[in-house]
């Protein structure tokens, strides 16, 4: 390559194809993004665009990128002699340019690893790099490289002040890095780096697109959610029941409305099930779009169905062409509320799109999972969102769903995002776990708590499960594992034979569950019995709910599914007690939660005794608290992979389980071609709705039963003849657990 030949970032025919541009506009992006916050070491954003992709000056890509024709057949045969690989040689590069333009050796090390992990992962350390002969091959040309670059850069300001003298001459060198991060023991570093990275990574993929950073601005109208239900079928006194509860509803949003402190950077708004929280949050952020800082709102919910309702109502509240600036992000579905009510066919297809992946719509409802991936995940995918959390507002609802272990520590981080980030959390719950009972409440006046508790006051008995004498009337049956559940269920079928029997676990697929959950609202006589799936957050009333003895925390949620309108002044939860195992809970917070239940009678004596339940459970659980200073040892060692890998076991074990694609039978051979030819990455609200997940291993169902090709690619398909043989039409792909000796959650 010529001393004039200008250097390529992309292919010639795509748009801003050149490195030296690139590098520039990389650079400044992230520069901008980062000065946004207030860390202490705002080079590391800008230096990390800045060099991030020059190690494409690898021939491998500037002969690849320079052809027009024949671009595949030119990469097979540069292959066998360059290697394609660019972070690592543009991290080698960066250690010599920046060597002598005063910044600090940690800081150094860091805009390293990030250039490193720019397509990978964050990495705590970086030694002897893998070098083949291929590698060589590369690194031998690119020395050339390097100083036909230098010399078209040298007169550029960005470029005119790095060392390219000392590059020129130890580019050579073997490629040896001797560097690990150093951390001032707190999550000031962990923080800086992710999000760093995340303005790394948000200003190269967005490059190619112009784009600014939103700000909030919505006009939202929530007259639409104080309208009262149709009373037309209910009794008189039912009529003033439902309006005693309106009255309580209307109180509750005044006094949150009139206490609410918006100097407060982090605040816990104590909201029991059914109150009239999703009014509260539109009417508060509402009130936030008078700060012109305020980029984002962002909505959080444990599980997919309140995350529906919430999308629901917050329909209602804007304006159709507000709805483009909202996006829906959950794992089945990424897209503005427009672009999902405007779709309604299931062929759809999602390209990637930079402004839905990054998080850069004015207002975002998703899920706590993703919330904990974006700040825990080490990967590039979930890292890419981190920065949008700047300046933003964070609603995290039903926070009591997430393990205390972890609180402890997603406590720090959300104070240290406030601090640097500029960042707006607001704590929502029914129940106020002690590891957040420090951080400051709304007022709410016991005398409204006491008022609505005792409207909404719910029995409760510990009972042995007598299937014999249930009630079938909007009836909930809850196991603690799918073993459990689908033994109840089958049981329940045979003993009551002209009842409509319903089941609901994670062994079902997702399309039908959130079918099911829908339907429920137009059933009356019926029993469905399912895992904690309902658990929390779920918009249904039921009438009779039989719950298998659990800790406290998830008896109050579930009771949060029992006659919410406060109808029934009757209404009982039956506690019945397990078969000798607390599994999938803790033993401490089971057998403190079973000393308690036997001396409770209702919903109201329950309330009253959380506090002095939280506290002691917080204090006494020796493992909890191992867990806690784990994550917390990792966070402050800068161990990204050992944070990553410690949250994914403990938080998403059940993602790991392996999933399985059951379509429609006419469906089979569409869904085998996708999966053969890997047409699922952005299709997930096609493919994934009809995915289950196993209860137990693969080989030990039978691998006879999935097709052969998929299985090498570690994809679960059953074969076309045997759809109906793994999956059952009541109780999905728990029909494998029936009545077997094993527990299994």
């Amino acid at each position: 390559m010529s001393a004039c030949t200008k250097f390529l970032s992309h292919p010639i025919d795509q748009p801003k194809p050149f490195l030296i541009e690139h590098l520039i506009a990389v650079g400044q992006k992230s520069k901008e993004l980062f000065a946004e916050t207030s860390f202490r070491n705002q080079e590391i954003a800008y230096y990390s665009g800045l060099l991030h992709d020059i190690g494409k000056i690898n021939p491998w890509y500037q002969e690849i990128f320079s052809a027009i024709h024949d671009r595949k057949k030119i990469q097979e045969e540069i292959s066998t002699k360059f290697v394609q690989q660019h972070s690592v040689f543009s991290a080698w590069a960066a250690k010599y340019l920046l060597s002598k333009i005063g910044l600090d050796y940690d800081v150094i090390d860091k805009i390293l690893i990030l250039i490193y992990g720019h397509h990978s992962t964050i990495r705590k350390s970086l030694g002897e790099i893998k070098q083949g002969s291929q590698f060589k091959a590369s690194q031998e040309i690119m020395k050339g490289n390097i100083k036909n670059f230098s010399s078209q850069v040298l007169d550029i300001p960005e470029f005119s002040e790095l060392n390219w003298s000392s590059c020129i001459e130890r580019f050579p060198r073997p490629v040896l890095f001797d560097l690990r991060l150093n951390s001032m023991k707190t999550p000031d570093d962990y923080l800086e780096m992710s999000v760093a990275f995340s303005c790394l990574l948000q200003a190269d993929r967005g490059s190619f697109d112009d784009w600014s950073v939103p700000k909030f601005d919505l006009s939202i109208d929530t007259t639409s959610l104080t309208k009262p239900k149709p009373t037309n079928d209910l009794q008189s006194l039912d009529k003033i029941q439902q309006e005693k509860m309106r009255s309580l509803r209307n109180r509750f949003q005044k006094e949150v409305m009139d206490n609410y402190d918006y100097s407060e950077k982090i605040i816990v708004i104590h909201a029991p099930t059914g109150i009239g929280k999703t009014k509260v949050f539109l009417d508060i952020v509402s009130k936030y779009k008078e700060d012109k800082t305020i980029q984002r709102v962002f909505y959080f919910s444990p599980l997919l169905a309140l995350t529906e309702d919430f999308e629901r109502k917050f329909e209602t509240t804007i304006s159709e062409k507000q709805a483009r600036d909202v996006l829906i992000y959950n794992h089945m579905f990424a897209e503005s509320l427009e672009g999902k009510k405007r779709d309604t066919n299931e062929g759809y297809i999602r390209e990637w799109n930079f402004l839905i992946e990054s998080f850069n719509k004015q207002f975002v409802i998703t899920t706590t999972q993703r919330l904990l991936m974006t700040i825990y995940a080490n990967t590039t995918k979930e890292k890419l969102k981190m920065a949008s959390f700047r300046n933003s507002i964070l609603i995290i609802d039903e926070v009591q769903t997430i393990p205390k272990f972890i609180l402890s520590n997603l406590k720090d981080i959300f104070q240290k995002m406030n601090q640097y980030m500029g960042t707006i959390v607001i704590l929502v719950s029914a129940t106020i776990p002690n590891e957040i009972n420090e951080i400051n409440k709304v007022k709410i006046s016991k005398e409204l708590l006491d008022d609505y508790l005792d409207q909404t006051q719910k029995q409760i008995a510990i009972e042995p499960l007598d299937l014999s004498t249930l009630i079938i009337n909007k009836t909930l049956v809850m196991a603690n594992t799918r073993k459990k559940a689908v033994n109840l269920y089958n049981s329940i079928v045979q003993i009551h034979k002209d009842s409509t029997k319903i089941y609901l676990s994670s062994g079902i697929r997702k399309k039908d569950r959130i079918d099911i959950l829908k339907n429920l609202h137009t059933q009356e006589n019926y029993v469905l019995v399912s895992t904690q799936v309902v658990e929390a957050g779920v918009d249904i009333s039921f009438s009779n709910i039989y719950r298998e003895a659990a800790p406290i925390d998830n008896i109050i949620q579930v009771m949060g599914r029992l006659n919410r309108e406060g109808l029934d002044p009757n209404a009982k939860i039956i506690i019945y007690p397990t078969d000798g195992s607390e599994l999938p809970y803790s033993k401490l917070e089971f057998d403190e939660s079973w000393k308690r239940l036997e001396n409770i009678h209702n919903s109201k004596e329950l309330y009253a005794i959380l506090e002095q339940y939280y506290g002691e459970i917080s204090a006494r659980n020796k493992r909890n608290i191992a867990k806690t200073v784990k994550l917390e040892t990792c966070v402050k060692n800068l161990d990204f992979e050992g944070v990553w890998t410690f949250v994914k076991k403990e938080l998403f074990a059940e993602d790991d389980r392996d999933s399985v694609f059951v379509p429609k039978l006419e469906n089979w051979y569409e869904y085998k071609y996708a999966l053969m030819n890997n047409k699922l990455k952005d299709n997930f609200k096609k493919y994934g709705l009809y995915t289950a997940t196993l209860p137990r291993s693969v080989d030990k169902i039978g691998r006879k039963y999935f097709d052969e090709e998929l299985l090498e690619k570690n994809i679960l398909l059953p074969k076309k003849e045997h759809l109906e043989t793994i999956y059952d039409e009541n109780v999905g792909l728990d029909k494998w657990i029936i009545s077997e000796n094993v527990s299994s959650d």
